[in-house]
């Protein structure tokens, strides 16, 4: 709570001296009689302590305003967008759970061996890429010239979707369209693939590491002495242990790609909520702005929480008083 409280009073101060709302709203328009209208209409001509008193009031209520660019409901524009990017980096963070940890595994199990090396080049290569060059070459290389995916969306317009919950994945499974299902995940691929480089590469290395310092345990070259076969020392006895490092990761990159994923969406035309928060700061739209703070900090917070309370599951040494 006192982390969501000092979020806000941070995104608040901070964009009360980024400039005045009105004037990028009415740009050419300009005027200071409708710069005034503008102003006490969203209450910005209220001193700046009752500003954030009525602005936190409202959160706390479930509202989030409305934006001073589309007059719309926030709560409404972020049921469109936060589920585009939700859908994005839970593909992005499956991949890179799926291919970094067994690749951290099999370069521990086999360290120093050529497979352990080469894995550990490609992280490398994987940390150091910038996402954007790698998201440009995919669009051009792939989309472009290859035409193998498209270069942009998230569904076809003839696929025939109804959006429920706005996760397309979720709804043409529910409503059964595979056709519709097939397009989504056409779609997703792309995008996903070069979102997922950087996180897979830090999975994968931090799983070597943390299985590297478990094999090296005591208890390990017993299971060893009694005869156990190498792979059931890895799987069972070696991995379980190795994993908080890993899930301490995972939960942080995920609330990175959730909030982070602003160059992607950008380069594939992705509707999701870093395009939304990056066009409303352009614009000066302050309501707006401080959602995104508060949605992104929010997540941030959860994932970490998660990640504090699977500690216990994993490792049953673990308890809190």
């Amino acid at each position: 709570v006192p982390v969501f409280f000092g979020i806000t009073l941070f995104a608040f101060a901070l964009l009360r001296v980024t400039g005045d709302p009105c004037a990028a709203l009415l740009g050419e328009r300009y005027t200071p009689d409708r710069c005034e209208e503008i102003r006490h209409r969203y209450g910005l001509d209220r001193s700046p302590a009752v500003q954030y008193a009525s602005y936190v009031r409202t959160t706390l209520s479930g509202d989030l305003g409305r934006s001073i660019l589309t007059k719309r409901p926030i709560t409404s524009e972020l049921r469109l967008v936060f589920p585009a990017t939700v859908e994005l980096a839970l593909a992005a963070m499956a991949i890179a759970v799926l291919v970094g940890v067994p690749l951290g595994v099999l370069a521990a199990a086999r360290h120093n061996s050529a497979l352990d090396l080469g894995s550990m080049f490609a992280a490398l290569v994987g940390v150091s890429m910038p996402v954007f060059w790698l998201g440009l070459m995919m669009v051009y290389v792939l989309a472009y010239r290859l035409g193998w995916f498209p270069t942009g969306g998230r569904v076809d317009p003839d696929a025939g979707l109804s959006p429920v919950t706005n996760l397309y994945l979720l709804d043409a499974i529910l409503g059964g369209n595979l056709a519709a299902l097939a397009s989504v995940l056409h779609h997703l691929a792309l995008p996903a693939l070069a979102l997922s480089t950087i996180p897979t590469a830090i999975i994968a290395r931090i799983a070597r590491s943390s299985m590297l310092d478990v094999l090296g345990q005591d208890y390990i070259r017993t299971a060893r002495a009694k005869g156990l076969a190498e792979r059931a020392v890895v799987a069972r006895h070696a991995l379980a242990n190795a994993l908080l490092p890993v899930v301490t990761v995972i939960g942080l990159q995920t609330g990175f790609l959730l909030s982070g994923a602003v160059l992607t969406e950008t380069i594939f035309s992705w509707p999701g909520m870093g395009r939304w928060v990056v066009g409303a700061v352009s614009s000066n739209d302050t309501p707006v702005v401080q959602a995104g703070v508060l949605v992104f900090a929010s997540v941030f917070v959860i994932a970490n929480l998660l990640v504090d309370v699977s500690y216990a599951w994993l490792d049953p040494r673990i308890r809190y008083d």
